[in-house]
């Protein structure tokens, strides 16, 4: 079975709601504004479409932003404090889930958000947290693909149905669609760590 065909079909439902009238929005500012008045919302899509499908898969999930970690030295004198990413999930006091969302992801972006998940996993009782990085669209080479996926633990879901980012063509412009079975394949991995 697909994604979309074991999804629960009011979350998908509800996240091409969600996407269609906040991307419209980005449409119409950037027509009557110019790009650079949507540098912040563009990325604050993803992060509120990954949130709100979280949250309507479980609303008893604790979704939090700015919840900095801390990580200490082995010595114990100095200290990493404001570890984050963009979204941490919690099920009760436990922090099941980490996701860096992106409105399309290239190999700088992915480095960052991978050197966030290792760090973050430093910290002993969050050694094995699954991470996620949920983007609209890839913009990252085969090659780099290849190797940060053989040697590093995260999934990635990009979730508009244009898979490759073409800087001519942003989202903004051409208010591409969801990937109704990519939405699909990201719900039922968050279920499946949730019921774990």
């Amino acid at each position: 079975m697909t994604g979309a065909q074991t999804c629960a079909l009011p979350i998908y439902n509800f996240a091409i709601k969600y996407y269609n009238k906040h991307v419209a929005v980005l449409n119409e500012t950037y027509l009557k504004e110019g790009q650079g008045s949507l540098r912040s919302s563009v990325g604050e899509l993803y992060e509120g479409l990954c949130f709100e499908i979280l949250n309507k898969i479980d609303p008893s999930l604790k979704i939090l932003k700015n919840d900095y970690l801390t990580l200490h030295s082995k010595s114990g004198k100095n200290k990493l404090d404001r570890i984050q990413v963009d979204w941490h999930v919690y099920k009760g006091n436990k922090l099941i889930l980490i996701i860096e969302c992106k409105t399309w992801l290239d190999v700088c972006y992915l480095k960052r958000a991978i050197d966030d998940f290792e760090t973050i996993r430093k910290i002993e009782i969050h050694k094995n947290v699954p991470a996620i990085v949920f983007a609209g669209q890839d913009a990252v080479s085969p090659d780099a693909w290849g190797y940060y996926r053989e040697e590093y633990d995260f999934e990635p879901f990009f979730v508009n149905k244009t898979k490759k980012r073409n800087s001519n063509k942003p989202i903004y412009k051409t208010c591409d669609p969801l990937d109704v079975e990519e939405i699909g394949r990201f719900e039922n991995y968050v279920r499946k760590i949730i019921s774990q």
